[in-house]
């Protein structure tokens, strides 16, 4: 399957919510959706990552965006993991990593999970996140990837995580989302 790039439409995918099974289309219709499939709970770059979008979260709205974050987990079990880390913003599940295979957001391997790429980037995801933890029964090779869909459900931003420590900067993740915003 070919991977999603700057253009496509988004994949039309369903994720668990408290509310039941719902469709992530709806979200995109008034303004821009920060979309971001994370690995585990217990994953240091997952965590640090969302500590930026929470710190950016402000700004993603002010710009006419939001987030969602998805996770390989039930509804619940998710909305325990928001709750504690006291996101502003959504966060869903998919334990069946459908959306994950929708859109080619793969499995790493040894060097792209524990790698030099990976290595180097602990001790600064550490500072913001705090350590790793245990990934509670999650695939803890699933790698991560963060999106931008616009009001039309193309994507502006498509950035496939090369290792599990790469996350696009919140710079690059807000021009996207500012770009989406302006009326074309």
């Amino acid at each position: 399957m070919p991977r999603t790039t700057v253009g496509d439409r988004f994949p039309a995918i369903r994720v668990e919510t408290l509310r039941g099974s719902e469709s992530l289309a709806p979200r995109w219709r008034d303004g821009p959706l920060v979309v971001t499939f994370m690995r585990h709970f217990g994953c240091t770059f997952c965590r640090e990552h969302l500590e930026h979008l929470k710190a950016s979260y402000e700004e993603i709205r002010a710009a006419g965006g939001d987030v969602v974050a998805i996770f390989q987990y039930g509804a619940q079990a998710t909305e325990d993991f928001r709750m504690a880390r006291r996101l502003p913003f959504e966060c869903v599940g998919d334990p069946l990593r459908a959306g994950y295979a929708a859109l080619d957001v793969r499995r790493g391997r040894a060097l792209e999970l524990c790698g030099w790429g990976v290595i180097k980037r602990v001790i600064p995801a550490m500072r913001v996140a705090g350590g790793p933890r245990r990934p509670q029964g999650a695939d803890i090779k699933q790698l991560p990837g963060t999106f931008v869909v616009a009001p039309n459900g193309r994507l502006v931003l498509s950035h496939y995580s090369r290792n599990a420590a790469d996350n696009p900067s919140m710079e690059l993740v807000l021009e996207a989302v500012r770009s989406a915003a302006q009326p074309r």
